[in-house]
């Protein structure tokens, strides 16, 4: 018997030791993956229910936002003081019905919609800690140069609508050596080319940092600019404007002739693929419930919704400015995190750390 346990317990520091290296093994193979393509992918991270549930609570969200903005336009103030309300909401409500149930009350300029969340929004939470289990918890986080403390700086639900144009291959904000910052992407339902997958361009990250002079690029832009989420540019053209626009104006017809939304203008659709030094595209197709870590400095872009759906998906940045010093972990409630400009999170909710969505530590 006392054989039989020490064979028993040398099996098991066996076991032990051989669990230890697999899990080496899969550190260093994501810091690989993560080093030479800028991104990564936890399969069925998260069940596909809960990612049901966010988006029918994101969905329902911005309907209640939409009428309550439809509420308030001079129109609707008018119609109320003329009694003409039901007349009003009827010829509303006849344009809405020929939309699936689903799409009634869903608008958003160039065929997309940024529905913010919070991270107490039922789901949310633990979709994200999830989400970082899959993809190998702390671990993943290092590989984008960020620690626990990284603070939560976006976090919303961004819907493409049938019909919604490609955008221009872009990164949402310049690469500088003190910034570190990633997204995870959470697609809400199964995501394909046809309902607009995002779309990424592989390459190592500090490569792409070191690509050109980011600050020349894009006019000047003193450090790292921000982009909204559809490739919006933040700040006044000042140089280029003839160029952007005829680019623009390109970029219209072509939406046009496929029978699309009329794409954003944007400051990236001045540059060409090659300009930017941009490889061979990958289409992400996702299931429901798999999770997309990307760091910063990856190019890439929504594709065209082509579909007769909305393509949903959540998404969280998580940011760690170096130059921040001695403060860099105290919020500043007026300014944020950094020169990051949130287009979902206001500076005030910018109160949440990665930690808090890491499961054990690596």
């Amino acid at each position: 018997r006392h054989l039989v346990q020490q064979l028993l317990e040398s099996l098991a520091g066996k076991l032990q030791s051989v669990s230890q290296s697999v899990e080496a093994l899969d550190r260093s193979l994501l810091a690989q993956r993560m080093q030479a393509r800028g991104f990564i992918v936890g399969k069925t991270a998260v069940a596909p229910s809960a990612c049901a549930s966010i988006r029918t609570n994101a969905l329902a969200q911005a309907r209640a936002q939409a009428v309550e903005e439809r509420r308030r336009r001079p129109i609707a103030v008018l119609a109320r003081a003329l009694g003409l309300t039901a007349r009003l909401e009827a010829r509303e409500a006849a344009a809405e019905s020929s939309k699936p149930h689903e799409q009634r009350g869903i608008t958003g300029p160039h065929g997309r919609l940024l529905i913010p969340v919070s991270p107490d929004t039922p789901f949310v939470a633990s979709a994200l800690r999830a989400a970082f289990q899959g993809l190998g918890g702390e671990a993943a986080a290092r590989q984008a140069g960020l620690t626990p403390a990284a603070w939560l700086v976006e976090l919303a639900v961004l819907v493409a609508l049938p019909g919604a144009a490609e955008q221009p291959p872009h990164l949402d904000v310049l690469p500088r050596d003190a910034l570190s910052m990633a997204t995870l992407f959470l697609p809400l339902q199964d995501v394909t080319a046809a309902n607009g997958a995002t779309v990424l361009y592989p390459a190592p990250p500090s490569e792409v940092a070191a690509r050109c002079d980011w600050d020349a690029m894009q006019r000047g832009a003193g450090g790292g600019r921000t982009f909204s989420a559809d490739g919006t540019d933040t700040a006044d053209d000042t140089v280029g404007a003839a160029e952007a626009r005829m680019q623009a104006e390109f970029a219209e017809d072509a939406a046009a002739s496929a029978g699309l939304s009329m794409p954003v203008s944007s400051p990236w659709t001045r540059f060409s693929k090659p300009a930017l030094g941009l490889g061979t595209p990958l289409s992400m197709a996702l299931k429901a419930g798999d999770a997309l870590w990307m760091d910063y400095r990856c190019f890439h872009h929504g594709g065209a919704n082509r579909s007769d759906e909305l393509r949903a998906v959540l998404y969280a940045t998580f940011s760690e400015d170096r130059e921040e010093g001695e403060g860099a972990e105290t919020m500043d409630a007026e300014a944020g995190h950094g020169d990051h400009t949130s287009f979902s999170m206001a500076p005030r909710e910018q109160c949440h750390c990665l930690s808090e969505y890491l499961g054990a530590r690596l």
